[in-house]
């Protein structure tokens, strides 16, 4: 929305990493940039070498993709049954190809994903595919690493493919971000997949990877040997510049810092509930509709947010998921929203408290496949119509 979106709070990326990156790209060369537009990139498996030595993996354990949704979509075209936690990010529900079995998370317990249940429901149900996405989309529930290794560790014989996707993990503390990728050599049926869109501010440059066992990596790229552009191949050598290195993590503990500054600014709005969040964003319940608060930050204050109306497992209109943007957008936002919802609810709910009692646990929900839900990815919308802030409004 040009003209009217003037801080997207919608947009899952670190703005100080994206800085890095540009002001790597700018010192480029007319002859570099030339080639890199005239000629073909490597094959994805040439560009794995690359790549690997930063992931901490050989590079056989590579599946370069063009964003991290092109590798999700692979790995689950023939996935058999899924099972999946609720709300999460809707893209593992939209490409499944078989039955999903789905364990709702509660809002009375902050969504927090109890590994115990889930390990009860693939003992009980045998699916084929596990997702954890850690921290998870669109609350920011986190599981502490040495939980999920156990769990892992512990149905890993049990299922086909387990799959941890950890595209916000750079976001969950300030020390050195942690990885099951190294795991991988051990538990074959382990996939951790990250989108380098999130951590690295570099969405239009599509880039994602999943780590995995080589004969299925091998198997997953041959379908796709030139997936990756030039100005992705490019940026994989970047990663390996020990001056971008530490630029790149004083970026991100700046924006860890300021993110964990917005969570608690979060908490000194009236009639909010704000869940805690391990990630780059926050799930902000209601005392009102959605709609109407999304609607009066875009047209009052220029503030896009993120109506979760469309959520899988979130109960009724009163959510909305708002990410972090650099320091001073961030005042903006808190402003923003501040000022809306000092105002009267054009359309109140009952009060947002912190106490409800839980609901009964539906563990055993199977649902067959459909390309046809209420989330934004079968909406009928064309992607490729989509403009920047609607892409990510979808995310």
């Amino acid at each position: 929305m040009p003209g009217l979106v003037e801080i997207d709070a919608c947009f899952l990326a670190n703005p100080y990493a994206t800085t890095e990156v540009l002001n790597r790209l700018q010192t480029l060369a007319v002859p570099q940039l030339t080639r890199m537009v005239e000629h073909y990139p490597s094959q994805a498996s040439v560009i794995a070498r690359t790549l690997a030595p930063q992931i901490g993996v050989p590079a056989g354990y590579l599946c370069l993709a063009n964003g991290a949704s092109e590798v999700i979509a692979a790995l689950l075209a023939r996935s058999g049954s899924l099972l999946l936690s609720l709300p999460t990010f809707s893209a593992y529900h939209e490409f499944a190809s078989g039955p999903v079995m789905t364990l709702q998370l509660e809002a009375s317990e902050n969504f927090r994903l109890d590994l115990d249940r889930l390990e009860a429901m693939v003992r009980r149900h045998s699916p084929d595919t596990v997702v954890i996405i850690n921290p998870n989309n669109p609350d920011g529930g986190h599981v502490p690493h040495a939980e999920l290794v156990d769990f892992v560790q512990r149905v890993h014989h049990r299922v086909d493919q387990i799959i941890v996707d950890e595209s916000f993990g750079h976001f969950a503390d300030e020390g050195p971000p942690t990885s099951l990728a190294p795991l991988v050599p051990a538990l074959p049926h382990l996939i951790v997949v990250n989108s380098l869109s999130k951590s690295h501010g570099i969405a239009g440059l599509r880039l994602g990877y999943a780590v995995m066992s080589p004969d299925r990596a091998e198997s997953l790229q041959r379908s796709a040997l030139w997936n990756l552009n030039a100005f992705a191949e490019w940026f994989c050598g970047l990663l390996g510049d020990p001056e971008f290195q530490a630029d790149y993590e004083r970026a991100r503990r700046r924006y860890v810092r300021e993110t964990r500054a917005l969570f608690a600014g979060f908490h000194d709005l009236p009639t909010i509930k704000s869940y805690p969040s391990r990630a780059n964003f926050a799930l902000l319940e209601l005392d009102r509709s959605a709609a109407e608060v999304v609607g009066a930050l875009l047209v009052r204050h220029g503030i896009y947010v993120r109506d979760c109306a469309d959520k899988r497992g979130l109960d009724g209109s009163r959510f909305i998921r708002v990410a972090s943007r650099t320091q001073e957008e961030n005042r903006t936002v808190l402003r923003g929203l501040r000022l809306v919802l000092e105002q009267p609810a054009r359309y109140p709910l009952s009060p947002v408290i912190d106490d409800r009692k839980p609901r009964a646990h539906a563990q055993n929900a199977i649902t067959p496949h459909s390309s046809h839900s209420a989330d934004s990815h079968s909406a009928g919308v064309d992607d490729q119509a989509l403009s920047h802030s609607q892409r990510s409004a979808i995310i």
